[in-house]
């Protein structure tokens, strides 16, 4: 086979070819352990690509060797296939999006948990129904059209967003159940875990102020029904992960 190794292109024998499962989409790839020779060093790059049918292979071990006197050098190198991955529709609970962005990884620390960050233009009204989501539900099937047809179980971590003339520019990140398994995981949303102090503090100064009026009779009873029905109301959360402009927030800040 024929590869591209950096810039240079070497001829190299298989020694041993192995199948496996791809823990992105379930799909049959290879592994393969190659030895090729060379007149020179060469730094072996992270990933080379295969000229017979231009797939892409990651370098997971590599080794050299050769014989003094000899300006051959020998080199091995056990290599898997990368999958390419290309999202066609992002459906959370049914809500479909068309990402500009797209990237997943498995994590193997966390029980190959898979793990979406996802980049998306969204009109009003899809985003509308992607707050109410992010607020009514902890976990929710995750489709990914295009790369696996099998659903995924999965919560919002991040969201971070900026207002725009027709909807919202939007980055968010999802992470599949079963990485909370392997960590202490807070219901509560990162957007809200700093305010949670200062949220504490505030309600108990509420409850003063409006101890305080009753007490002087500036307030009634349809007063405090109505102030209490405002306190009880869902705070909308994503609005700590709203910026000016998401395109200058990334070019300063990394998701």
């Amino acid at each position: 086979m024929l590869f591209m190794v950096g810039e240079h292109e070497v001829k190299a024998e298989v020694e041993k070819k192995q199948k496996f499962e791809s823990k992105h989409s379930g799909k049959t790839l290879e592994k393969l352990k190659i030895h090729f020779q060379v007149y020179n060093r060469r730094k072996v790059p992270e990933t080379i690509f295969s000229k017979d049918d231009d797939r892409e292979w990651a370098v997971t071990h590599s080794s050299y060797y050769y014989t003094e006197g000899n300006p051959v050098i020998r080199y091995i190198l056990e290599i898997e296939e990368v999958e390419e991955l290309n999202i066609r529709d992002l459906q959370l609970d049914g809500l479909s999006i068309k990402p500009y962005d797209y990237y997943e990884e498995i994590n193997g620390l966390k029980g190959d948990s898979l793990i979406i960050k996802v980049r998306a233009n969204l009109n009003f009204d899809l985003w509308e129904k992607i707050q109410a989501l992010y607020h009514q539900y902890e976990y929710f099937d995750v489709l990914r059209k295009g790369i696996s047809t099998g659903k995924k179980k999965m919560r919002f971590e991040r969201v971070i967003w900026s207002k725009e003339e027709n909807g919202v520019n939007c980055i968010f990140s999802l992470y599949e159940q079963v990485y909370d398994k392997f960590k202490l995981y807070s219901p509560v949303k990162p957007e809200i875990e700093m305010l949670k102090k200062d949220s504490i503090k505030n309600d108990n100064q509420v409850n003063f102020l409006i101890e305080l009026l009753l007490e002087k009779k500036i307030l009634d009873d349809k007063d405090i029904k109505n102030i209490i029905i405002s306190k009880n109301k869902n705070i909308n959360t994503l609005k700590f992960g709203e910026v000016e402009d998401l395109e200058d927030f990334l070019s300063v800040y990394k998701i």
